[in-house]
């Protein structure tokens, strides 16, 4: 029910964002020349006539489809982003109350945490509600999953899963730091935490193979969370095509490859069906 609830608000906040008060970061020096009007003239006459619902031009309908995909998706999107970041709610809850890891893998985990919070970082920087509530309960979720897994493990999967937490909040607050003290412009600024939150997107994305020696050894891919694979899949779908659309590297380039990385999973799921149920479904 939390889930649901939670998931509903996301929706309310969404449905609350006009696209016109979104303004996804890019000034108008860094808009392709294809995209502008070329003078004021033109501006003139592409206002005069009306936009025709049927039987309108090529140029009507690459409009529309372009405003299907600016506004619709993202707010899709921002819905299986919340599924992604919730996906291992139900196995992390079950692994802390029972007192046992099981099959579960903590790397993803705590590359999620850091993850999460660098992409909140870069969507309010550009001031793209999309991009920033699509982040926001996963910043919470993750954190949760850190500190409910922490005490379950042992030995160097402890050291591991601790020094990846402190590896990464080591490079985010120095990175963050340093762009707050330089001289950059916020255009740089947020070119950089892009940059870094696509690194790390990248690696949040393949860090369930992680553990694909052992996935054939074993011949079982219960390491793999079912629900976090299908959920990586639509979710980077979606946000590929989103940023494809407002021509945003920082968003394609990553969640393209993340698309990648899913359907490798979900092609180990396949061919190596889970034996044991238990924790990892």
């Amino acid at each position: 029910m939390k889930t649901i609830t939670l998931l509903t608000s996301a929706l309310a906040l969404v449905a609350r964002v006009h696209p016109s008060d979104a303004w996804i970061g890019r000034p108008a020096s860094t808009i392709p020349r294809s995209n502008r009007l070329p003078n004021d003239a033109s501006a003139k006459s592409f206002s005069k006539g009306p936009m025709r619902v049927r039987g309108g031009s090529s140029l009507d309908l690459s409009l529309d489809a372009n405003a299907v995909v600016t506004t619709l998706v993202p707010r899709i999107g921002v819905v299986t982003s919340t599924l992604l970041y919730f996906s291992p709610l139900t196995t992390v809850r079950k692994a802390s109350n029972e007192g046992s890891l099981g099959d579960l893998n903590p790397i993803p985990l705590a590359i999620m945490a850091v993850s999460s919070l660098c992409w909140l970082a870069y969507g309010l920087s550009i001031r793209d509600p999309y991009v920033t509530l699509s982040n926001v309960p996963g910043c919470v979720a993750s954190i949760w999953y850190v500190t409910a897994i922490l005490p379950l493990l042992k030995g160097e999967q402890l050291k591991s899963t601790q020094s990846i937490v402190l590896a990464l909040s080591a490079v985010t607050i120095n990175l963050w730091t340093w762009l707050s003290l330089s001289k950059k412009t916020m255009t740089e600024v947020s070119s950089a935490l892009g940059l870094f939150a696509s690194f790390l997107f990248i690696l949040l994305s393949g860090s369930p193979l992680s553990t694909i020696k052992t996935v054939f050894v074993t011949k079982n891919a219960g390491s793999i969370l079912t629900q976090l694979t299908i959920a990586q899949v639509s979710n980077t779908a979606l946000w590929s095509l989103y940023g494809l659309a407002i021509k945003d590297k920082f968003v394609y380039y990553p969640n393209l490859t993340g698309l990648g990385f899913g359907l490798i999973q979900l092609a180990l799921k396949l061919l190596f069906p889970s034996k044991q149920a238990k924790l990892a479904i």
